[in-house]
């Protein structure tokens, strides 16, 4: 003889035994080949919100973001794999080019990440910085000797960030 119950939680309940809330239903028996059907009582309750195995993926995913913000910080690595010591400072959704003319105060078209308006090789403080690598303008903050120390918005989206390039991580400078 085999019986087989299956129970469903609703709308991502879960399911209580020993509880006074009876539900009738019908089990199935197999016996030597021939089919019998039976009622019964069963006890169970439903418990409204999130079932148990919700909160265990909402919890393990939870974990796992927090774990790659935590490596991405011990890191210090970007998505170009440039730039050392990386420093989330702030927050900002304006564009790379947007953010860098309101904090150095250029107004002009300087073009798409900067491309179009590099005026020289050699970095300033408060000049903007064309990056060779990719289409992406950043502020010079401070510079000390091959290492320069650069803001930028949008590097991480979203964020304001600090890092230090070398002089040859750039295309060239926007005075």
């Amino acid at each position: 003889m085999v019986t087989m119950i299956v129970a469903v939680a609703l709308a991502g309940g879960t399911l209580a035994d020993d509880v006074p809330l009876r539900t009738a239903y019908k089990t199935k028996l197999e016996l030597g080949g021939a089919n019998v059907l039976r009622s019964g009582v069963h006890r169970t309750v439903f418990i409204p919100g999130d079932s148990l195995n919700d909160r265990l993926i909402r919890e393990h995913e939870r974990q796992l973001r927090e774990q790659r913000e935590a490596e991405q910080k011990r890191k210090g690595s970007s998505y170009t794999g440039t730039g050392k010591d990386v420093e989330v400072i702030g927050e900002s959704w304006e564009n790379c080019v947007e953010f860098a003319k309101r904090i150095t105060g250029i107004s002009r078209s300087i073009g798409n990440g900067g491309r179009s308006g590099v005026e020289g090789s050699e970095p300033r403080v408060g000049a903007i910085g064309v990056e060779a690598r990719i289409r992406h303008a950043v502020v010079v903050e401070k510079i000390e000797g091959d290492q320069i120390t650069i803001t930028e918005a949008n590097f991480y989206r979203g964020k304001i960030t600090r890092r230090r390039l070398v002089k040859s991580d750039f295309v060239g400078f926007i005075y």
